[in-house]
């Protein structure tokens, strides 16, 4: 009776992750409660010690908090400044949202992580038509934001229903990829015909919003989907790039916000080449620059990083001391180094980043079937570029979904090495 709990309750968890983080929070944590109450923690334990990808996020939790003990102050840093605890947020945030790998890993079983995966692409299914209901002005939004139904931000500029337009565009994505996999491999001729209807207006819908990430998501990973599909053929490598520059030429000239942040993005490389950084892709490089040479301007800073209590003072310091004004103006407002790479470093030692960095590699190692390898390394791709431009494991949301998301080419890799 529990274990069919488990699994209902995870299913939901999936469904509503897409969908409101109130909910999830609430399926993930019967989740918890479910698995806690099945038991079997020999067999558990025995399963997780043979993962060696399921120890990296608690590692690197394990390393921030120790940081964070060390500090000088528990609210100068990126993680928890002003009134914040940081053991709050390193708990909620590294500590528990692993956890969702590990109950995927012990307990959920196969057909439980097929409808998982579908009730996941229904839920953004659900954001997509509640997107482009605000975007063609069908819904009453001030109406729906009043009782918190629709996210209080969203607009006609940037219809993201459920949550902040970057992370929504992180979520369509990525989801996008799942869409071309069910495409590939589903033997039902009507599943893939909708399936592929649903690819392409989801991909309409990530060109119509502002989330530049999941926009260069989508390109990078689309493309490695494609490679690895075709085993590197140079001869299919070309129409694939064809189709995605096809792609990005329709959305410059028929969507006015892709249109708008392009023109944005190369004003910003202007304004850089200027010595003005005070723009959004300005800042980002501006804290990239400001954020390597602390790490590298001292053997303890680049073993130790800025420790995770005070590392945005020290940050903002070296930059008023080390740098021209122009620097620390454009950063001075940041919450985090938009980078997550280099927060990890910042935050966890070295050896927070080293940890990162084989988790993509013990993540595309993993022995999944052959038809699902192209979407593992396009996965993988897009979690490195999302990396690289924001800080989507700090980020709840987003994180929750990467963690999902590993969990499942895990537990498939499992599914595949217990079958007969």
């Amino acid at each position: 009776m529990i274990q069919k709990l488990l699994q209902y309750s995870f299913i939901l968890f999936a469904f509503t992750l897409p969908l409101s983080r109130g909910a999830f929070n609430f399926f993930f944590a019967l989740s918890l409660l479910f698995w806690v109450l099945d038991g079997n923690f020999r067999y558990k334990i025995e399963t997780i010690k043979k993962r060696k990808i399921l120890w990296i996020f608690l590692l690197i939790a394990l390393l921030t908090m120790l940081s964070a003990l060390f500090s000088h102050s528990y609210h100068e840093g990126f993680l928890a400044h002003g009134e914040k605890s940081i053991i709050r947020v390193v708990t909620t945030h590294y500590f528990l949202v692993p956890l969702i790998i590990v109950i995927m890993v012990t307990s959920i079983e196969k057909r439980t992580l097929e409808l998982a995966i579908s009730a996941f692409l229904i839920a953004i299914f659900i954001s997509e038509v509640a997107s482009y209901l605000v975007f063609f002005h069908l819904i009453d939004v001030d109406y729906l934001k009043s009782i918190h139904i629709i996210y209080k931000y969203s607009t006609v500029d940037n219809p993201s229903p459920f949550m902040q337009h970057v992370e929504y565009s992180v979520y369509l994505s990525i989801a996008i990829l799942f869409m071309l996999q069910q495409v590939l491999v589903n033997k039902n001729i009507w599943i893939r015909l909708f399936v592929l209807l649903f690819f392409i207006s989801a991909t309409i819908n990530l060109f119509i919003n502002g989330g530049r990430t999941g926009q260069l998501i989508y390109i990078l990973s689309m493309l490695t989907y494609a490679l690895v599909y075709f085993r590197f053929s140079i001869k299919m490598a070309i129409p694939t790039i064809f189709a995605i520059v096809t792609v990005i030429g329709i959305a410059y000239n028929f969507s006015s916000t892709f249109h708008k942040r392009i023109h944005e993005a190369a004003m910003n490389i202007e304004n850089m080449q200027e010595g003005n950084f005070s723009t959004s892709w300005g800042s980002r490089a501006a804290s990239d620059i400001v954020t390597l040479n602390y790490l590298t301007s001292s053997p303890k800073r680049f073993f130790l990083g800025a420790g995770a209590g005070d590392a945005r003072e020290e940050w903002l310091k070296y930059a008023k001391e080390h740098f021209s004004p122009n620097y620390y103006k454009a950063i001075k407002h940041l919450a985090h180094t938009h980078n997550q790479y280099l927060e990890y470093w910042m935050d966890g030692t070295i050896f927070s980043l080293i940890l990162f960095l084989s988790y993509f590699i013990l993540l595309v190692k993993l022995p999944v079937p052959k038809e699902y390898k192209p979407l593992l390394y396009a996965f993988a791709v897009a979690v490195a570029v999302a990396a690289s431009t924001d800080v989507p494991l700090f980020r709840y949301q987003p994180a929750m979904l990467i963690m999902f998301l590993t969990g499942y080419f895990i537990t498939l890799s499992c599914k595949k090495e217990e079958a007969p």
